[in-house]
């Protein structure tokens, strides 16, 4: 049996897509051998607190419970990794998010990479992540390729007229609509505002927009106002519906409410996208997918299974794959491939 130190600088009950994947990495590990967790649950501004912390809690458990393998949630802790390594001789793996390689600071750059190259095995989140860690000059031989999961039933609401509920809730009437759906933060690379501008102008009036999300660390002055102005401009004021945060029973409603998920991504000098759980997360609802075919979210989306993939900034083809969606079977295709309990067995093995 493997005993397995999981080490996290992010974690719940901070919210966002690093800490869902440690907190179930972390569990779903815990139920097949003997694991260990140092998390930091107050967010950044705890980070230089917890490092410190982490290192000497490490010193006293990794030897009191004889523990095999070290994991650390991102590169940003790979000098702790490093020296436990050093001082243990133990194997230290890490996951890479895709950001976190090519994030362009240069003290960030000079600091973190000769002490993640020193590290022994490297879990992306995706073939696209895969090749920015070996553009940076990781081991190809060290890497491995682990996607982001999802609880299949989550996200899924067992109620009637979930439509008519999520209309009350943000007051807009859906009778007769098609709800298109895109969640996540209002920066440039998620395409919404590229979508707003040049798709829901060609789509005709039964086809509404609902965008969920508030402002993530690159966005740059009121992103929702100026998305609701250009909404205005381009005549589609009044089926563009940008909701900012919400809470988690409108996502859920909206999620089992929506026509097709839309991830309308460009690509962004500096930013990228890593994975695209968003995607799976409508996906396990039975939404189907139209994302653009770019980055990480080629392993989010599959073609034809769970939705379809079209190339980055071709209006043209979105509006005709939205209006000519085939049925798919993209529920149960979500929960065979990216079910959390699958993702931890994939963590375990590599362990």
């Amino acid at each position: 049996m493997k005993r397995i130190l999981f080490i996290t600088r992010a974690y719940p009950p901070v919210v966002g897509g690093m800490e869902k994947l440690s907190y179930e990495i972390t569990t779903g590990v815990s139920k097949l051998t003997e694991a260990y967790i140092i998390a930091n649950r107050k967010g950044k501004k705890n980070l230089p607190f917890f490092i410190p912390y982490a290192f000497f809690k490490s010193l006293h458990l990794i030897p009191k419970k004889k523990i095999d393998v070290i994991h650390i949630s991102d590169p940003v802790l790979s000098p702790l990794g490093y020296f436990l390594k050093k001082i243990f001789g133990k194997k230290v793996a890490v996951t890479i998010h895709g950001l976190d390689v090519i994030l362009d600071n240069k003290i960030y750059q000079t600091v973190i990479p000769p002490f993640l190259k020193k590290l022994d095995k490297y879990i992306c989140i995706s073939s696209y992540t895969k090749g920015l860690a070996l553009n940076a000059g990781l081991n190809e031989d060290k890497c491995v390729v682990i996607p982001v999961g999802v609880n299949p039933d989550e996200f899924i609401l067992k109620e009637k007229n979930l439509r008519e509920k999520l209309g009350k809730e943000i007051n807009v009437d859906f009778k007769g609509k098609k709800i298109l759906l895109s969640v996540g933060h209002l920066v440039e690379r998620k395409g919404a505002r590229w979508f707003i501008e040049n798709v829901m102008p060609k789509l005709d009036k039964k086809f509404v927009y609902l965008v969920i999300g508030g402002y993530g660390n690159l966005s740059k002055g009121d992103e929702l106002g100026r998305y609701k102005e250009i909404a205005k401009e381009k005549g589609v004021g009044n089926r563009v519906f940008l909701l900012g945060k919400v809470s988690d029973r409108i996502l859920k409603l909206a999620y089992n409410s929506a026509d097709v998920f839309i991830m309308p991504n460009i690509q962004v000098k500096g930013d990228a996208e890593g994975f695209g759980m968003v995607a799976i997360e409508a996906s396990s609802c039975g939404v189907p997918v139209v994302a653009s075919n770019i980055e990480g979210i080629k392993d989010a989306v599959v073609d034809g299974k769970n939705g379809y993939l079209v190339e980055s900034g071709d209006s043209e083809v979105f509006v005709k794959k939205i209006k000519n969606l085939k049925a798919l079977n993209v529920k149960g295709f979500t929960k065979e491939n990216y079910s959390w309990e699958k993702i931890s067995k994939n963590y375990f093995e590599s362990f």
